[in-house]
């Protein structure tokens, strides 16, 4: 049992993740595939750990918060959130495209980076960054477990908009695997209630948000869309804390 556990980790974490993992001798690969959402929460905690450390030291020795900072980004980024980031540009230049669905499709496919990607890509990267400057180490973790956890609720609520493609590999969705994906959120709960049901909420409404958006827009997700609704989702919840952070007091 635990061997099919590691290898379906395993499985996930070369799935949406730069790190380099070899896994020999996979069999049902195309069953394993459709398991993977189940462990989207537990990768999160890996980038959610950089993130807080490089904050964890920014504030602690304010005067190299600049060095910390850009390296907790660098290091997050290119190892996990690029990937995802990628989906999130071509998400901007397809769905701000005034045009019918298959050209919507077509340009998300291509790839390009057009005015939309590069405008709206920038101002993600320096309010992620302005956000690290301000909120506390607890933010990042939540929201990058989360932000994988609106993966699978994602997947919950959609269909394949392509027949083919990355993320056509995961329909037929097994709903139940989104309620086992939760046990993985479970030590966040621990870690603040208040954040916890905060997140958890944004999430499940981040996630039917964007699979009614997707629907209209290209008549379903793909996995560009899948990835950058994970950016999308941690980005709300850092937010809300921000508002929490700045409001609250």
């Amino acid at each position: 049992m635990w061997k099919e556990v590691l290898t379906d980790f395993l499985l996930t974490l070369s799935f949406i993740s730069r790190l380099p993992v070899k896994i020999k001798n996979i069999d049902e690969w195309e069953k394993r595939i459709k398991r993977i959402p189940v462990y989207f929460p537990v990768i999160g905690y890996i980038p959610g750990t950089i993130y807080s450390i490089g904050v964890l030291f920014a504030h602690s020795l304010s005067n190299y918060k600049l060095l910390f900072i850009f390296g907790a980004m660098a290091i997050g980024y290119y190892f996990f959130d690029l990937f995802h980031f990628d989906g999130l540009l071509d998400m901007f230049d397809g769905f701000l495209n005034q045009s019918n669905k298959e050209r919507r499709l077509e340009i998300m496919s291509k790839g390009n980076v057009g005015p939309f990607a590069v405008f709206y890509g920038m101002l993600y990267i320096l309010l992620f960054y302005q956000l690290m400057s301000t909120l506390n180490w607890q933010a990042f973790l939540f929201a990058s477990v989360f932000g994988r956890y609106e993966m699978a609720l994602l997947l919950t609520f959609s269909k394949p908009a392509k027949p083919k493609g990355l993320g056509a590999m995961l329909f037929p969705y097994n709903k139940r695997y989104t309620a086992y994906s939760m046990i993985f959120l479970m030590p966040l709960l621990f870690i603040s209630p208040l954040m916890f049901f905060i997140s958890l909420a944004l999430t499940i409404i981040t996630a039917y948000l964007i699979s009614r958006v997707s629907e209209i827009k290209i008549g379903g997700i793909t996995g560009d869309v899948l990835g950058g609704s994970c950016l999308i989702s941690q980005m709300v919840v850092l937010l809300a804390f921000y508002i929490f952070h700045t409001f609250g007091r």
